[in-house]
């Protein structure tokens, strides 16, 4: 399967200023620097790809389904 516009391990925003992705909970000081975060990585569509919080996951997703295989 494909994503395209933002990464599938983004969870859930909250007016909060918080936001939760697979990977991690972040918490921000105001919505100008969630804003850069979201629209920089988990929303844009490509800079997703380069998040260090999705190569993460994508090798934990990787190492989990090799063992499980075999």
């Amino acid at each position: 399967m494909a994503f395209t516009g933002y990464c599938p391990y983004l969870k859930e925003t909250r007016k909060s200023n918080e936001t939760l992705c697979e990977c991690a909970r972040f918490s921000f000081p105001d919505k100008l620097a969630r804003r850069e975060l979201l629209y920089g990585y988990c929303g844009h569509p490509e800079k997703w790809k380069e998040c260090q919080f999705k190569k993460i996951m994508d090798d934990y997703y990787e190492r989990k389904y090799r063992s499980e295989s075999g």
